[in-house]
């Protein structure tokens, strides 16, 4: 038995409570992706928190009760866990498609998650776009960077006669730079968001920030 699975035994033994082993029980078959020392240590975290609130209540029925519902259903703490794990391999990836993944799953746990999905979004859509337009180059050449009185776009013309292209032959490779710099400027700025997180699955949900933690 490894060490993580005699702590989470020792700490099982102390609890006696069916509520409590209902909960981590039905938590334990969602949190089934994780490595299974990971998941032990995960659920003696929990539990530990679990107890050590309930601990000296007067009521401790009713102090039951109230962690549980603080905690939520096992599904959204998995959910946590799981968007807490994705966030840790973005922080080191280095994909956009892993990085707009993990920023979509971190918008619905708050504000920071949110604007990181709008940098991501705008980022790679811009650089994606102008992709684009480099390989429709060679098979409609009126796309272009157009100047025109009130405009600056990248395309083809809407009134050819008002607007003049700027960069003639220079579009491909201009545009190729641009692309590669705004897909490079957005990964490392998405992946500084993620390093700069507080990573802390529990404590975005009132009361219940784990010993040791700090607030997302």
């Amino acid at each position: 038995m490894t060490r993580s699975a005699q702590m989470a035994t020792q700490v099982l033994a102390q609890s006696g409570d069916s509520r409590i082993d209902s909960y981590l029980g039905r938590l334990e078959k969602l949190l089934a992706p994780m490595a299974p020392d990971e998941k032990e240590d995960t659920l003696c975290e929990i539990r530990a928190h679990i107890l050590d609130s309930t601990a000296g209540a007067a009521d401790r029925d009713a102090a039951v009760d109230r962690v549980l519902r603080l905690l939520g259903p096992p599904e959204e703490l998995a959910a946590r866990y799981g968007t807490e794990r994705m966030l840790t391999r973005a922080a080191r990836s280095f994909s956009p498609w892993l990085l707009l993944r993990t920023c979509w799953r971190w918008a619905m746990l708050g504000v920071k998650g949110m604007l990181a999905l709008i940098l991501a979004m705008f980022g790679y859509s811009i650089a994606l776009a102008l992709t684009i337009a480099i390989f429709l180059k060679p098979f409609m050449p009126t796309v272009g960077l157009w100047l025109g009185p009130y405009t600056l776009q990248v395309g083809t013309p809407n009134h050819p006669e008002l607007e003049r292209e700027l960069l003639g032959h220079w579009f491909v490779p201009v545009m190729a730079v641009a692309a590669c710099a705004i897909a490079v400027g957005t990964t490392h700025a998405l992946r500084w968001m993620i390093r700069s997180r507080a990573p802390a699955p529990l404590s975005a949900l009132p009361g219940t920030t784990l010993p040791g933690s700090a607030q997302i």
